[in-house]
């Protein structure tokens, strides 16, 4: 991947970070567990102070948080969380039907603050085998950053084609 493209995805997991971070912490604070309460107060705040960036990412990381949440809280009623706040270690960026499309069988366009940014990717035996068996792509995909590679994992969701 150029260096360019892996710099603009860094800039873009840092900002996610930061807008899951905060929702989280404002989720714990409040008691809310589910998505659409916390999208209802927060979303128009989150969206403000990133206004770069493509407004579904301020959509996805409401999802993101409130299952982070809703984990959390749950944990903490068992009496199994040792913290009073969630600590947001792994990220992998939601991306919904808005912020990514397939271009043909190798490729996708991504959303991000810099524009649209296409990125090829590796066909492996798994990925064949959903496609060749009639299966399709769903609208859902979440992106991971390997900092050691330098490179983008791609998580892709397919459903079966009826």
């Amino acid at each position: 991947m150029p260096r360019r493209t892996f710099r603009i995805f860094v800039e873009l997991e840092g900002m996610y970070r930061n807008m899951v971070e905060q929702l989280v912490l404002y989720a714990v604070n409040n008691n809310i567990t589910k998505f659409t309460r916390l999208k209802a107060e927060r979303y128009r705040e989150v969206r403000s102070l990133y206004s770069q960036l493509p407004s579904h990412y301020a959509y996805t990381a409401c999802q993101d948080a409130a299952e982070r949440a809703h984990s959390f809280l749950k944990l903490k009623r068992m009496g199994r969380a040792r913290k009073p706040y969630p600590e947001v270690r792994n990220m992998s960026i939601w991306l919904d039907d808005h912020l990514w499309r397939a271009e043909g069988l190798t490729s996708i366009s991504l959303a991000t603050h810099k524009g649209r940014v296409r990125v090829s990717f590796e066909l492996n035996k798994h990925y064949l085998r959903y496609v060749n068996r009639g299966w399709r792509l769903a609208s859902e995909a979440r992106v991971k950053l390997d900092y050691k590679e330098r490179r983008l994992v791609l998580y892709l969701t397919f459903k079966k084609a009826v």
